[in-house]
């Protein structure tokens, strides 16, 4: 397998897809809706690319890739569109859309959580309506999470990275380095600006990720403790979210800049670094850290005790450092007042 020549198809697919967007005004975001910009056009080009980047792998070169997923991430992509193109779709009614489509995906991909190491769940797991409320229940935060963290250049894309560059060598339906090209491809582009996932694409890589780390446990009898390692910052960061938004009485359908990625990107601001670079810096930090907890937790992959130990450290950090940053981010806002 010439994985060199899967690169270059990636680069051209990009840059032909963001060609074709600028172009026929497509999928332009111009209005600056939550995330950190640097300029005023960017493609949202994300779903696209990865939908595209999985077809030509399955008719071109002959990769097993079920059908149905692709049709699952299509109906993302479609839910992801609406999102980045409507900015009054209601956020309650977005998530009906994602549980009825996470429920579509149970069902048609046969996909479902089989143990967790967790006996007080693993004890109703058996139980097929609470299985396939606890599996939603898990994707639905790992989504939505994904879609908090996606606020500086490179953070979601290189987490997702990390997360199957772990997998990789363990058997699945396909060859998970082919995904890795395209991944890296978008995140060189992403780390300069050329490109964001938008919604869309948070939908479609997040989705994608969650049927890929839940069918490689399945598959491979893989200790299921470790997904809590794997997907913990993006589902850490949706709850401690929503707690922080409800103790402060903020309003949780409301976008706001408190997230610890957005910190980070304000704090290094303060070194006079360039927006670009602190943008992407942020993003590179971050993953930094948790591509270290992650290559850790698959060392000791068959230890629950030491998981357990890794993600608790994981959880104290996160709140250690988000405190420290939103301390610093106060004390700047009052100097400059």
């Amino acid at each position: 397998m010439n994985y060199l020549y899967f690169f270059f198809i990636s680069i051209v697919l990009i840059s032909t897809i963001n060609y074709v967007q600028y172009k026929f005004n497509f999928l332009i975001d111009s209005r600056e809706k939550h995330k950190i910009k640097l300029i005023n056009k960017i493609p949202l080009s994300g779903g696209i690319i990865f939908l595209i980047y999985l077809l030509i792998i399955k008719i071109l070169f002959n990769s097993y890739i079920s059908i149905n997923i692709i049709l699952i991430l299509s109906l993302f992509f479609i839910l992801g569109y609406f999102s980045d193109t409507r900015p009054n779709f209601k956020p309650i009614l977005r998530l009906i859309f994602q549980i009825i489509l996470i429920i579509l995906m149970l069902h048609i991909c046969d996909l479902k959580i089989n143990k967790t190491n967790i006996f007080f769940i693993d004890y109703f797991l058996s139980i097929n309506n609470f299985n396939i409320i606890f599996t939603t229940f898990c994707i639905l935060v790992f989504l939505n999470g994904s879609n908090f963290i996606d606020g500086v250049n490179t953070n979601l894309t290189l987490y997702n990275i990390i997360i199957l560059t772990s997998l990789a060598n363990y058997q699945f339906y396909f060859d998970l380095k082919l995904l890795l090209i395209i991944l890296s491809t978008f995140c060189l582009f992403n780390f300069f600006g050329k490109c964001f996932l938008g919604d869309n694409g948070v939908y479609v890589i997040s989705i994608l990720t969650s049927f890929i780390v839940i069918s490689m446990i399945n598959i491979n009898y893989l200790n299921p403790f470790i997904a809590l390692n794997l997907l913990w910052y993006p589902a850490f960061e949706n709850l401690f979210s929503i707690i922080r938004r409800y103790i402060n009485n903020d309003k949780l359908d409301k976008a706001d800049k408190k997230h610890l990625h957005t910190l980070l990107y304000l704090s290094l601001n303060k070194y006079k670094i360039s927006s670009s670079v602190s943008n992407s810096l942020s993003g590179l930090i971050i993953n930094l850290y948790n591509f270290t907890l992650i290559f850790l937790s698959m060392k000791f992959i068959n230890n629950n005790q030491l998981l357990f130990l890794i993600l608790i450290i994981n959880i104290f950090v996160y709140v250690i450092t988000y405190l420290k940053l939103l301390n610093n981010f106060k004390n700047l806002s009052d100097s400059n007042a």
